[in-house]
């Protein structure tokens, strides 16, 4: 069966820019503000400068380590689910909040509690949402600190699916352990990978004190990691698409290789999102056409070293609901689909990655279906050539009665989702983002809990104990 592949780089432009991450950790390599992962990787071989917290890697050591990574990170939630992010397989991640609720009514707005509740609601209700995103911002109707550990409740009391976390501080992290360990129960959580721990590279070429402490912590819980990697054309790396793509691409393997000397074998996301600076305002812009080839480079590379690969699934530079938030959102999806990406986080995102809705939820998961039907690609085994059928219906005959017609009646050879409006002719549509609105309310509406009593209690007990 044939397939749509994308691809940017060619097998010996791989092996070029393989080369020359190489020398960045050789030179000038990394600043790794952490004591303790610098004594683990001068350990390992690296050479270690305390005076400045440089850290270098002979390319044979960054090599070693790299083998020792796993080709697939397994996680789970309280569902019981088991996802094996990895080969072939494509998992989707829902976000809950953001700097930025694009309401339906009235355009963008800061974030309120019910906006977590509803949203995870509807991450929970999607069989094509596989996890979900509650990003640390604050909520506009609770005071500071009090807005995180309530803004946690309300999500985690709503969830049953797995959780990427992103924590802001290593108090927040231990929030989300303790949570965790709640979640698991007699299991614990060593033995339960609810959570994704994100671990942040601050570009360029820099592992802070903090987050060396979290990447430390999910080793020591067992959380499966995925790096953060954010390099700025212009500001943060190089103005170019290579040498941002080269920062991208050091900085992602440096989570990989420092966990490897922590534990060999853990499991560590490849993740890049490199984007650019507009050197008139100094916006980093994000979902520009060039991430697409981004996505698709970064894809390819993770694949060249047997990793599994995340990323955003997709989004836009715009904060509305037209032509542009289509046609981007549309391009990164396919790239990512079609390129290979196992991991997609994210969904719901637009407004140039600080904003989010319910409605771009559901047209993204639309987007997705569109992708995953042209990534399959078309099968032309003698059966569905359908010869008999030609030489049957003959010149000037019909199909409509055929057998292929009746067989793939109900298929999937051509294109179906409910998140499109189809009509095509004169019939008055609400238009797919009326479509999504609607669905939307309708999910949330028609919700039942999933997260069992006791285990709402015992949550709201823990909150309670913080303050909430």
């Amino acid at each position: 069966m044939s397939q749509l592949q994308l691809r940017t780089l060619t097998e010996e432009e791989i092996v070029r820019l393989h080369r020359a991450t190489l020398e960045v950790f050789a030179n000038p390599g990394f600043r790794i503000g952490h004591a303790g992962i610098r004594a683990r990787l001068a350990k390992a071989g690296a050479q270690v400068a305390e005076a400045n917290q440089i850290v270098r890697f002979a390319p044979e050591l960054v090599e070693e380590l790299l083998r020792l990574a796993p080709p697939v990170v397994r996680q789970t939630g309280l569902n019981g689910r088991v996802l094996e992010a990895g080969g072939s397989n494509r998992f989707y991640h829902s976000l809950v909040t953001d700097p930025w609720i694009i309401d339906y009514e009235t355009g963008p707005r800061r974030p309120l509690l019910e906006d977590v509740r509803r949203h995870t609601i509807l991450g929970e209700s999607l069989d094509r949402v596989s996890g979900m995103m509650r990003m640390q911002y604050p909520v506009a109707d609770i005071p500071e600190p009090q807005c995180y550990w309530k803004t946690m409740e309300v999500f985690l009391c709503h969830t049953t699916k797995h959780i990427p976390i992103y924590p802001t501080d290593v108090e927040n992290a231990r929030d989300w352990i303790e949570a965790g360990e709640i979640l698991a129960g007699g299991a614990g959580l060593t033995r339960t990978p609810l959570y994704t721990m994100s671990v942040a590279i601050t570009s360029p070429l820099t592992l802070t004190g903090l987050n060396g402490e979290l990447l430390e912590l999910a080793v020591r819980y067992q959380q499966p990691v995925i790096s953060t990697v954010c390099p700025m054309a212009g500001s943060t790396s190089p103005y170019t698409m290579a040498g941002a793509m080269l920062v991208a691409n050091a900085e992602a393997l440096l989570p990989v290789v420092v966990a490897q000397a922590l534990q060999p074998g853990y499991p560590v996301f490849y993740a890049v999102g490199p984007s650019v600076t507009d050197l008139r305002s100094g916006h980093d812009l994000y979902y520009k056409a060039e991430k697409m080839l981004f996505k698709l480079m970064g894809i390819q590379m993770g694949k060249f070293y047997r990793l599994p690969v995340a990323g955003e699934t997709g989004g836009t530079m715009t904060w509305r609901y037209d032509p542009q938030n289509g046609a981007e959102g549309m391009l990164y999806i396919l790239a990512s689909v079609a390129g290979g990406q196992n991991l997609f986080g994210g969904l719901g995102s637009m407004y140039n990655a600080m904003g989010m809705s319910a409605e771009q939820i559901l047209l993204q998961c639309g987007m997705i279906d569109q992708a995953e039907y042209l990534a399959r690609g078309v099968s032309l085994t003698d059966h569905e050539l359908g010869l008999a059928s030609i030489r049957k219906a003959g010149p000037g005959g019909h199909y409509l009665e055929d057998d292929l017609t009746l067989e793939f009646l109900r298929g999937q050879q051509f294109f179906e989702s409910p998140h499109f409006d189809r009509t095509g002719d004169q019939r008055p549509a609400p238009g797919a983002v009326a479509m999504a609105h609607e669905r939307a309310e309708q999910l949330i509406r028609n919700y039942r809990p999933t997260v069992p009593e006791p285990l709402q209690d015992e949550l709201a007990r823990y909150f309670r104990r913080k303050g909430v």
